[in-house]
């Protein structure tokens, strides 16, 4: 089997749709380009024609530039109905030391609150603002001292699983399927802090790591690396 050495990335917003290949191993994009494409991307409103007309396009002129099938990508969507929700949480440690146990429980609790209080809601992003230990905060988790009250603020980015799952159905006709998706604001607002770099850059670095605050989502069906392995993978 030959291994795969590019990763294909569009992005979706009301007003334009950009395209971008990425060299896997040397992570610059060899291919990139912008379309005019007026999208309502509103739930109630949604209006996805332009898009959809635009598509076998794309992946043409993909496909002749990487000389074979697209047959996956990561899409990103800049809606304006991005949700964004905090929510802190806490736990009394009764002076025991801290461990990544007691940020995996707050997580996890998090994550399922969110889950049932919006059911209509894809998360996409899970990202651990700060901790505060005994009314200390810090940005990363400081592992191994004694404490009281261990507190999280956990902020989840949020799109519409009605949306989403109209555009995953414009790919499945064309038999790509969708790797990982991201907020296209939250990519463009991350990426104004790493330099000049367009949109599909931006989500490419989201993609990879380079906020390390982010927790990676991991499918439910994929179990090489656990949920929780993937948050704290930085503190090794």
């Amino acid at each position: 089997m030959i291994e795969k050495n590019f990763d294909t990335y569009l992005s979706i917003s009301s007003t334009t749709l950009s395209a971008a290949v990425f060299n896997v191993f040397t992570e610059n994009n060899f291919f990139f380009k912008e379309y005019n494409c007026a999208t309502n991307l509103k739930e109630n409103e949604l209006n996805l024609n332009t898009f959809e007309a635009l598509i076998e396009k794309i992946i043409f002129e993909i496909e002749k530039v990487t000389g074979t099938f697209l047959n996956d990508l990561n899409l990103m969507v800049d809606t304006p109905e991005t949700m964004s929700i905090s929510l802190s949480l806490f736990k009394y440690i009764e002076d025991k030391k801290i461990q990544k146990k007691d940020a995996e429980y707050l997580a996890q609790d998090a994550k399922q609150q969110i889950l049932r209080s919006y059911p209509e809601k894809n998360i996409v992003h899970v990202i651990v603002t700060n901790y505060i230990i005994d009314n200390i905060s810090y940005e990363q988790l400081p592992l191994n001292i004694n404490c009281k009250k261990f507190c999280m603020n956990i902020q989840f980015i949020c799109l519409s699983k009605k949306m989403l799952k109209k555009i995953e159905e414009i790919f499945n006709a064309h038999q790509i399927s969708i790797n990982k998706i991201i907020c296209g604001s939250y990519a463009q607002s991350f990426g104004q802090s790493v330099g000049k770099i367009n949109i599909c850059q931006s989500g490419f670095k989201i993609n990879h790591g380079v906020n390390k605050r982010e927790v990676v989502i991991i499918d439910r069906k994929s179990h090489k690396i656990g949920f929780f392995e993937k948050l704290f993978h930085f503190f090794k």
